[in-house]
């Protein structure tokens, strides 16, 4: 295996500029024991590994979201089963290097939003500063305390054709991947631990633990206990699954710009108890986006009036708004010369050659050579994207090049640096792609320095050539390990998290009212699957020569699914009812259809991923079986009989998601609240289907069927059989469904329920012995209680209606929806105005 690799990369003439191999063909000897290990077990085995990998990082849920792609929420995190490796000797230069840039672009930081010494001396030039996007006038003369302003540092870092690394990009505005590259590490544990350990890679955790540290330093509010939120800009966020996943690991508060507001100076989390102050707020949204008030005023991302907080002192938020600046490539042109003039030192990790066009030399030399550059603006966006001089026409090179005179001090050309490649697994073979390393610097405020995880995430090209390595182009991840034992002992992060103080997490509102329509959504699905079953097999029964309209039993139930899906008019059409096969696949597999099954999955799917740092990695494996088993159901070729198997495969993984969520849940506000969502939803659907299928008579064969379908549709046919022996009756239909408290599936049990786990959910007015919701609960309760069963089971004489039954059925529908929107405002809603994640116009009402 490792001889065709280097056979290939010979035969092929490329470029021999690789990480395992020397020009010569002989392996580096840091990778010596990883060549041989893979000798050893051979290209099947090598493949078995691969696939195992790809299985631990689903069923942990690991996904990444791609922009503009179908298929981006939610697509597979890909991580190569070969890492990029490191000596502890080439290490040791590079982590310098990476200390002293953070150190440098700190005090340029410091600088640039103090005294701006650096701009009037003319070691930076004002126009690149002054028209980047990134530097925020507004936050001029804000600092945190000590000299340490730039927290977190991430760069991008590749081997350049001399053998060096050079620094291609710098982030630090909300750098991302750690998340990703912990659940990297963790994977390869899991399926090389002797790898590992005979190679003696180092840990990575204590990068975690330092920045821990650093924030509890930090803080100048509540310093013993502080309140710590992570800000993401919400589950369609590319990365959004390392937001949840690193606020969950480090007991960080998971928040959305809605589930924050800023009152007299201070930012409060919205909490299901009520505003709780926040001390630091580590924002993964971008600086422009915080806070509409001061910057982007469209921006849905960011908290109004954060900027205020900031300059008062009241919140500490890292990265400080307005470290973006420091992205602008154009710096990189003037970091040598700012290194000797601050340092005293060379730069030991160069950057790639830049040329920044707000100079007249600089501009002529990018134009004589625009070929084999590539061009970027200073500020990164998705409408500037880099050009590669090389790939325009003569026409479009010369239109580009009137753009960069009309404004010359947006543009730098940048050296295309042809990069070392790496040994990667790709069509079950080592084959070489060319790879970028990004680290990760944090500040270690106890120490005052800077502390260099020692490994990070590598990405190489799924394509052979290809220097442009992202996410979300494509780009496969690597985990990177640094060889030899490091200088400091190690500490697992979870027993040094016991040192630090316990901070009980809170709930905020909007995970609550998440955790809320997980439940509705969840058992609004089973019980359309239940009924949809139920009507499929009765169509599928029917004699082919009669009329749909004609069968009270049949055209009962369609009507039922119409009324109970929500999907008017539906089969209340006598043409639905006539030819019934489309409005049912649609009501199966259209996911555009509100109130389909398909709508009702989804919308389930959507409200768990949203609040997926509150589930744990088995209901992931559910939650991911479930999503396959929509993608299947929404095929728009499928069959009835195909939709009655899917139906069925359906209803199992619900009821798992809801038994696993029994087993693994604490009895804390999360498990109650998606739970009185359930018991809400449950209730009403079950007056909906005894309103639709028992509300009026008809012969005694077609009551005795309609009876039946509505026990099976409540799971309690075989309850009533236990328990009456006798042939099906309305009386005892009826009192089994609506008044037997023991009956998991009767009205009464499920309002109990509701009562029992509002009860646990705090009390914000003390001085009420019965809340609104309680009181609405308590009535409904009560008029079932007091309900005549052989009133509400006799028809009108004349009508053949159950008349008493409908309107107790009414009655209880309309106070179910009370008490819904009593709960709602009571630990939902905080202000007049919120957005939300699923649209309340399209969220049926009960």
């Amino acid at each position: 295996m490792i001889e065709s690799y280097l056979i290939d990369k010979m035969f092929n003439n490329e470029p021999f500029l690789d990480e395992m191999a020397t020009d010569q063909g002989k392996i580096h000897p840091h990778w010596e024991k990883l060549a041989r290990y893979y000798e050893q077990i051979g290209s099947d085995r090598m493949g078995q590994f691969h696939e195992e990998v790809g299985r631990q990082l689903r069923e942990n849920g690991v996904t990444y979201n791609v922009y503009g792609d179908p298929n981006g929420m939610n697509r597979p995190w890909i991580l190569d089963p070969v890492p990029m490796i490191f000596s502890s000797e080439e290490w040791e230069g590079i982590e310098k290097g990476l200390i002293q840039r953070t150190e440098l672009l700190n005090l340029i930081l410091s600088d640039l939003y103090g005294e701006q010494t650096l701009i009037k001396e003319g070691h930076i030039p004002f126009e690149l500063i002054y028209n980047h996007g990134g530097f925020l006038r507004q936050a001029h003369n804000i600092k945190l305390d000590g000299d340490q302003q730039l927290i977190q540092y991430s760069a991008d870092l590749a081997r350049g054709p001399h053998g060096k690394m050079w620094v291609l990009h710098d982030r630090t505005d909300a750098p991302s991947g750690s998340g990703y590259t912990f659940e990297n590490r963790a994977a390869m544990t899991r399926v090389f631990p002797e790898l590992i350990r005979e190679n003696h890679v180092r840990k990575i955790t204590s990068y975690y633990q330092t920045f821990k540290n650093t924030l509890s330093n930090l803080t100048t509010n509540n310093k013993e206990n502080p309140r710590v939120v992570l800000l993401s800009p919400g589950p369609t966020n590319e990365t959004f699954f390392e937001h949840a996943y690193i606020s969950s690991f480090m007991g960080f508060t998971l928040a959305f710009g809605e589930d924050l507001t800023v009152s007299d100076g201070y930012v409060w989390l919205k909490t299901i108890k009520g505003l709780e102050k926040v001390d630091v707020i580590i924002r993964r949204v971008d600086d422009v986006f915080c806070d509409p008030l001061e910057y982007r005023n469209d921006s849905h991302l960011g908290v109004v009036g954060l900027m205020e907080a900031i300059r008062q002192r009241k919140v500490l938020v890292i990265n400080p708004l307005g470290c973006r600046v420091l992205e602008n490539p154009g710096l990189m042109a003037f970091l040598p010369k700012i290194s000797k003039h601050l340092l005293g030192e060379d730069l030991i990790l160069p950057s790639v050659a830049t040329w920044w066009c707000g100079q007249p030399s600089e501009m002529k030399y990018v134009f004589e050579h625009i070929e084999t550059l590539v061009i970027r603006n200073i500020y990164r966006s998705t409408q500037k994207k880099s050009v590669f001089g090389g790939d325009l026409s003569k026409a479009d090179l010369e239109t580009f090049k009137r753009e960069i005179r009309r404004s010359p001090f947006m543009y730098v050309g940048q050296e295309m640096v042809e990069f070392s490649t790496t040994p990667s697994w790709i069509n079950n073979k080592l084959e070489a792609r060319n790879a970028v390393f990004r680290s990760y610097v944090v500040a270690d405020s106890e120490h005052k320095s800077y502390k260099v995880m020692p490994g990070g995430m590598s990405r190489s090209s799924p394509e052979k050539g290809a220097f442009l390595v992202s996410n979300q182009g494509g780009g496969i991840s690597k985990d990177t390990w640094v060889l030899g034992k490091g200088k400091e002992s190690y500490v697992s992060v979870s027993k040094a998290l016991k040192s630090q103080p316990l901070v009980r997490n809170v709930l905020p509102s909007r995970t609550g009212e998440r955790l809320f329509w997980l439940g509705r959504y969840l058992e609004r699905a089973a019980y359309s699957v239940r009924l949809m079953r139920l009507t499929l097999l009765s169509y599928n029964e029917a004699d082919e020569d009669i009329h749909i309209h004609d069968n009270p039993v049949l055209s009962t139930l369609l009507q039922t699914l119409t009324v109970m899906t929500g999907t008017l008019p539906g089969f209340t059409l006598q043409k639905n009812l006539k030819k019934p096969e489309t409005e049912l696949l649609a009501l199966v597999h259209d996911v555009n259809k509100t109130g389909s099954l398909a709508y009702c999955i989804q919308s389930f799917l959507t409200n768990a991923y949203s609040v997926r740092d509150r589930l744990s990695p088995d209901t992931w494996r559910i939650l991911d079986s479930i999503s396959e088993e929509l993608t299947r159901m929404r095929k728009s070729d499928t069959t009835l009989m195909q939709a009655y198997q899917s139906l069925d495969n359906m209803v199992v993984k619900l009821m798992a998601f809801y038994g696993l969520n029994i087993d693994n849940m604490t009895r804390e506000p999360t498990w109650h609240l998606l739970n009185i969502g359930r018991f809400i939803e449950s209730a009403a659907n079950n007056c909906l289907i005894l309103k639709g299928m028992l509300s009026k008579s008809f012969d005694s064969e077609s009551n005795k069927e309609l009876m039946e379908d509505t026990l099976r549709c409540n799971e309690s046919l075989v309850t009533y059989r236990y328990r009456y022996r006798s042939n099906l009756e309305m009386h005892g239909v009826l009192s089994l469904l609506i008044l037997h408290e023991d009956n998991p599936r009767a009205l009464i049990f499920q309002l109990l329920e509701i009562d029992n786990h509002l009860k646990t959910l705090p009390n914000q007015n003390e001085k009420e012995l019965f809340s609104t919701e309680r009181k609405k609960l308590l009535e409904a309760i009560t008029k079932i209680r007091l309900c005549d069963i052989e009133l509400i089971s006799t028809p009108n004489e004349l009508t053949h209606e159950f008349d008493e039954l409908r309107a107790l059925l009414d009655q209880i529908i309309k106070l179910l929806h009370e008490t819904s929107d009593a709960i709602y405002e009571k630990y939902f809603s905080h202000t007049e105005t919120r957005y939300s994640m699923i649209q309340s116009s399209v969220i049926p009402e009960i």
